[in-house]
Parts: C-alpha cells; sequence; structure tokens
C-alpha cells in the first residue's frame, strides 16, 4: 500500500463532545461576508477507553455517523510517508452495526499514481511516430536520399501528434485510476470489515492497534 502504516484502534466511548464552526475563505479582496457566507464545518470529539485500558481522543470533521457513550466504536486511520500524521479513513460504531467512510482519507491512501505522467507517455508515442515517419519518408518514399528534409518532416509530424497523444493518455490514466480506486477501495472496506468485526461487543477483546 501507498502508506507506511495502518493504524486500527477500537474501544468504548466515554465522551462525545460536537461542535460547529464557521468557515469565511478570504478573497484577494477581503473577506465579504455579505457575498461568501460560508460555510458550516461540524467536528465531533469521541473520548475512548481503548481495549487496552488506555484513554484517547479522536476528532472527526462531517461525519453522519450517530456515536453516544457507552457504544464500542472502531477507527480505522492511515499514515504516508509525506504526511505524518494519522488521517481518518473509516470510522465504525460496532453496537450499532453502522460505519462512516472518509473519502477524501481514503483516496489519499489508496490512490495510485502511474510512474509515467500523460507527458513522458506521449513524448514516447510521439518519437516512436517520428521515427515510423522518417523511416518510411526516407527508405521507402526516398530510396535512402531523404537527407535533412526526411528528419525535418519526421520532427514535425511527431511534434503535431504530441498534444493527441496528451490527451489520450492523459484521459486513459485517469479512467484506469479511478477503475483500480474503486477495486482497493472496495477490497479495503471488506477487509476492513471483517477485521473490526473481533472488537464488537459480545466477542473476546482483542490487542487494538496495527
Amino acid at each position: 500500500m501507498a502508506a507506511d502504516t495502518l493504524l486500527v484502534t477500537a474501544g468504548d466511548v466515554i465522551e462525545v463532545q460536537l461542535t460547529s464552526e464557521t468557515v469565511v475563505i478570504d478573497s484577494a479582496r477581503g473577506r465579504r461576508p455579505s457575498d461568501e457566507p460560508g460555510h458550516i464545518l461540524n467536528r465531533m470529539r469521541l473520548f475512548v477507553r481503548e481495549t487496552d485500558g488506555r484513554e484517547q481522543k479522536y476528532d472527526f470533521e462531517e461525519t453522519k455517523l450517530g456515536v453516544r457513550e457507552t457504544q464500542r466504536v472502531a477507527i480505522v486511520r492511515g499514515r504516508l510517508k509525506r504526511v505524518p500524521e494519522p488521517f481518518n479513513l473509516i470510522l465504525f460504531n460496532l453496537s450499532s452495526g453502522e460505519r462512516d467512510i472518509f473519502e477524501g482519507g481514503l483516496a489519499a491512501y489508496l490512490r495510485r499514481k502511474p510512474f509515467f505522467g500523460p507527458l513522458w507517455k506521449a513524448a514516447v508515442f510521439s518519437l516512436g511516430v517520428s521515427l515510423v515517419f522518417w523511416f518510411v519518408c526516407n527508405f521507402i518514399t526516398r530510396q535512402g536520399q531523404g537527407g535533412t528534409m526526411s528528419v525535418f518532416l519526421a520532427l514535425m509530424f511527431g511534434f503535431l501528434t504530441y498534444p493527441v497523444f496528451w490527451w489520450l493518455c492523459a484521459t486513459w490514466d485517469r479512467i484506469t485510476e479511478n477503475m483500480r480506486y474503486k477495486a482497493a477501495r472496495r477490497r479495503f472496506i471488506a477487509e476492513m470489515d471483517g477485521r473490526v468485526r473481533v472488537y464488537a461487543p459480545g466477542t473476546a477483546p482483542a490487542a487494538a492497534g496495527a
């Protein structure tokens, strides 16, 4: 996986704090509350007594999952090399059998960027087209007497095809990346559903963390 660490913790909720705040984005012309009212950001802080007896707090933004005191929860978080602080992936309410998925964190954790981007791929394809065009022009059309003109025409043809290849490669990467992410997302959620089941109320306690 792209992340260095996957963190899975579980425990009983001992306190729930719900807060909300208005977020206003400043523009180049300054803050204009009348034109840009901003949006309400809802936060939920859970104080959890984990299965090993420690008490920890966890913060969540814009979660729609209902949680109350005495219920048992499981929190799945990820940590990346470039983002040292862990971020939320899934919050499970094991007592009610519900969950909330934090799509932004999950995408950052699971998405894969191709090693060679569309610009590099387009350059390789354009170079290949130039070589083929030069070969045809120089050895087939002009019987090896194309000279500098064949090179110039091949480079010009490759240059003209570069934007087309760039668009095709960018479109292909976007489609395939989304397909791979959706498949990885399904597998990850199914894996976490099974993994946190051992923490459900009525089951034998397991060591929290991973």
